[in-house]
């Protein structure tokens, strides 16, 4: 009897609620019932409070599609209620129909601008950063309507802290921190607000207050330490060796700590300190190689290369053949342009690294970088000769050939990786890049229309195929529309807008010529190639001073090595110089 008279309880709270926030008048209570005791059909006497409840039993059982039903008919019966409609907006986003529950949302906030409830819905609904700027808006709405709400201002404010707006950041923490001053999350948000504002000493004080309220966290203290360290750390000495102890004493395996301790005093040249350390870390590491992967976030991610190099160095004292660690110390060296010692680092990397393909093209770039191609050619042919199949060591392989003007070994090696893999799209336009440069042009065409027909698709195919004939002056209708479906594709491609404009510029419409190619300018900010097609074109269009001015933003980003190109524009300079066209 006890247990029927809370679920009866329950039963009127749950209607109650629905009919006191939001029913129609007149709306009939209960569940209409058949002569077996069943629900009624009749849906003139059902009630929105009918089918809400029928709608949760529904949502329990996971049948989210009637339950959408349901809610469909509880709004009809009372469109006015929002309570109703915020339910729907759930359902339809539990069944990951975001774009209907949005617009739903969006509607319904229109219509109650000033309810909370619709507001927070639609926050809930909009917070990937492409809403970033609504969302903004939406948060600053819910604080004027409820400045109590303390996940809106740790939404808002974080917008503001991923979007660089500060001083934003830092009023709103300020606020909060006010409106809450015994949260510690507020305390610890303005202490973050404050350091990006460069102001050290207020942010160590919130730091501190946040550990008052706090004392069991360990992140406002490891923001001390960044904080005693970014000033005096020779006078903070004491308060940095008491910092990484009371973050051990709480978390006594805390990597980060003991990364940064042993970092600590290795540079304080303590190595009787910093030894033990690094070789815990070290034997810690044999039994747990994700380890490393802590460090990779406390150094490399944070691009304190300089430190990497340090600390995976003296672990691997303990364990020279840890293969993830000369992964890590060669990424690290080759940020630092250390190439000889990046080198050295990755080729001490085995097969069965997964980053092993990735540490052997690195090697070929580091030799070609420092100016020994025939080093690196070398080190890929050996690779494929061991991995012959290997379609991404032959593409790789062939790219050198064709730095190195090999066209030919290139293309036989091209041609051997198509026979392995024949739908490999990425070979074969690299193909038919090479042979244009190897002056097979026709073998070119035949091969960028193979590939399209394969990938209808291959937006890089379509606009080299376009551009092609667009420089030898044939069948520009037809090159105009390759060019149009490889912008469809990719609408933003400043190289692509330059082909267009350089078709039209082909078939002398010039202004619709210099209307794609200003276009293209901007993207590519005034690339060599596509600043000299814009310059070319403001001379038929008469805009001399353009035109110079243009010519000689091309010359500012020309490559040194593009001996030609230089030269053809240069002359084209003294042409319009020659002609009056700005003499000074």
């Amino acid at each position: 009897m006890k247990k029927l008279c809370v679920l009866l309880l329950f039963m009127s709270v749950i209607i109650g609620c629905v009919r006191t926030m939001e029913t129609t008048p007149g709306g009939q209570a209960g569940f209409p019932a058949g002569p077996d005791g069943s629900e009624a059909l009749d849906e003139n006497n059902l009630t929105a409070e009918f089918y809400y409840l029928k709608a949760r039993r529904l949502s329990k059982k996971g049948d989210l599609a009637q339950a959408e039903a349901a809610l469909n008919a509880a709004v009809e019966k009372d469109p006015a209620s929002s309570f109703l409609k915020r339910e729907m907006i759930r359902t339809l986003h539990k069944q990951k129909k975001t774009d209907q529950a949005l617009a739903m949302a969006e509607a319904l906030v229109d219509q109650e601008p000033d309810n909370v409830d619709n507001l927070l819905i639609l926050v809930r609904l909009k917070k990937g950063s492409e809403y970033d700027e609504d969302l903004s808006e939406i948060l600053n709405r819910i604080l004027e309507l409820d400045p109590e709400n303390q996940s809106t201002y740790l939404r808002l404010g974080k917008i503001y802290m991923d979007t660089g707006e500060s001083d934003k950041a830092l009023e709103l923490f300020s606020q909060m921190a006010e409106v809450f001053p015994d949260y510690y999350v507020a305390h610890f948000y303005l202490g973050e607000s404050l350091l990006l504002k460069g102001r050290t000493a207020e942010a160590e004080t919130e730091f501190l207050k946040t550990l008052e309220l706090e004392p069991e966290l360990v992140e406002p203290r490891f923001r001390l330490i960044d904080i005693y360290q970014s000033t005096t750390p020779e006078k903070n000495r004491e308060k940095i060796l008491s910092g990484y102890k009371a973050i051990l004493g709480l978390e006594p395996d805390n990597d980060r700590a003991l990364f940064e301790l042993a970092l600590f005093h290795y540079k304080n040249n303590e190595m009787e300190k910093a030894d033990p350390i690094f070789a815990r870390l070290g034997e810690t590491l044999k039994e747990n190689p994700r380890l490393i992967m802590g460090a990779v976030d406390t150094f490399i991610s944070r691009k304190r290369y300089e430190d990497a190099i340090i600390v995976f160095t003296q672990i691997r004292k303990v364990d020279p053949a840890n293969t993830n660690l000369n992964f890590f110390l060669g990424m690290a060296h080759e940020a630092m342009d250390h190439t000889d010692k990046a080198i050295e680092y990755y080729l001490k990397v085995t097969p069965d690294h997964p980053q092993y393909k990735k540490t052997i093209l690195s090697i070929a770039f580091l030799y070609r970088d420092k100016g020994n191609t025939r080093e690196a050619l070398r080190f890929l042919e050996q690779h494929h000769q061991q991995s012959p199949a290997d379609i991404d060591i032959i593409s790789y392989l062939a790219s050198f050939y064709e730095e190195d003007k090999r066209y030919d070994t290139a293309m036989t090696l091209l041609q051997k990786g198509l026979k392995q893999s024949p739908d490999n799209t990425t070979l074969m336009f690299k193909l038919g890049a090479i042979q244009d440069k190897a002056g097979l042009r026709q073998d070119c065409i035949n091969t960028m229309k193979a590939l399209i027909r394969k990938d209808p698709g291959h937006a890089s195919a379509l606009n080299y195929l376009g551009y092609t004939y667009a420089e030898m002056d044939i069948y520009l209708d037809e090159a105009l529309e390759l060019i149009r479906r490889a912008l469809e594709i990719k609408p933003d491609d400043g190289y692509i807008t330059d082909s267009l404009g350089w078709v039209y510029y082909k078939k002398k419409e010039y202004k619709k010529a210099v209307f794609y190619l200003e276009k293209a300018a901007e993207i590519s900010k005034f690339e060599t190639i596509i600043a000299a097609h814009l310059a070319d074109a403001y001379v038929k269009t008469g805009q001399h001073a353009k035109a110079l001015e243009t010519y000689k933003k091309a010359l500012a980003n020309a490559k040194e090595d593009h001996k030609d190109q230089v030269k053809e524009i240069k002359e084209k300079i003294k042409k319009l110089k020659d002609q009056g066209y700005g003499a000074q």
